[in-house]
């Protein structure tokens, strides 16, 4: 199981992080709602297999500090990246993300493409193409309610977090999640601060600059791995995605799973990671 009990510094915001193993470094940043740990399945055969798994938690997660400007834009997300490889003394990393995680996965190699081997993403679509309108909002209604500050910092905690259990049952329908991962989660923003800082993460939106700067095609080779149960309008985001990532990049559906690939399925999700992480570009 992974413990973060190490931190930097990240302009002044203490992050923590994780690790296992030695070799070339994957940086792995989670999602919502979910914690670090999210990655303790993969993180111990990707060390076996030769590889520094360094997970972080996300600003806002325990046992990362809730900053104090409440800045949790996606331009910021990947500055906290490039704060933990500065730290690290790690000049390029793979970077593996998942939901959140992806999207500042996406904006890192957009703002930073040199800071980055490769990229891995999971759930989410490249940010050039992610979704938007009222399709998107039908399928994830939870972009919209869930910025709405305090507001939605009370949906959140009801009857014991009973919105948390709601989006795993609507994001991956076929998954039994087990209650110990559902019990971790919950634990993790039990205290309200935490619960606050996961719900303003949809709060902010875009600024002209960083449309101009983050939703541009991006050079950086990219494995994307989607759920077939996640929603159509995502699905189709998906078949754009490799004309907008570098070289060598691809996107792969995997049946009969939604929002969480890597835990519910991760031996696929294992073997496909293994097998781009150990090509040479042009391989394919």
């Amino acid at each position: 199981m992974l413990q973060a009990d190490k931190f930097i510094d990240a302009d002044g915001t203490a992050l923590a992080y994780a690790e296992v193993g030695a070799g070339p470094p994957v940086i792995a940043l989670h999602g919502f709602p979910d914690t670090y740990k999210t990655w303790s399945g993969l993180a111990g055969p990707l060390a076996d297999a030769g590889f520094r798994v360094i997970a972080m938690a996300l600003r806002g997660y325990p046992p990362s500090a809730v900053p104090a400007d409440g800045d949790y834009g996606l331009r910021r997300l990947a500055r906290d990246t490039v704060c933990l490889l500065d730290a690290l003394e790690i000049e390029q990393a793979v970077v593996l993300g998942h939901d959140w995680g992806a999207s500042a996965g996406y904006a890192l190699a957009a703002s930073a493409p040199e800071r980055l081997v490769s990229l891995i993403t999971l759930a989410n679509p490249p940010l050039t193409v992610f979704p938007s309108g009222l399709r998107e909002r039908l399928g994830r209604p939870h972009n919209l309610y869930l910025g709405l500050g305090a507001l939605s910092d009370w949906w959140l905690r009801r009857a014991d977090f009973a919105e948390v259990r709601h989006l795993y049952r609507k994001w991956s329908p076929r998954w039994a999640v087990p209650d110990a991962h559902l019990a971790e989660v919950t634990a993790a923003l039990a205290p309200r601060e935490r619960s606050r800082a996961a719900v303003d993460y949809y709060r902010g939106g875009l600024s002209e600059e960083d449309r101009r700067d983050l939703l541009r095609p991006i050079a950086v080779r990219t494995l994307m791995l989607y759920g077939a149960d996640e929603p159509q309008v995502r699905q189709a985001s998906y078949a754009q995605a490799a004309a907008v990532t570098g070289p060598g990049s691809r996107s792969l559906r995997i049946e009969g799973v939604g929002h969480w690939p890597h835990l519910e399925a991760p031996d696929r999700c294992l073997a496909e990671i293994l097998a781009f992480l150990r090509e040479r570009p042009g391989d394919r």
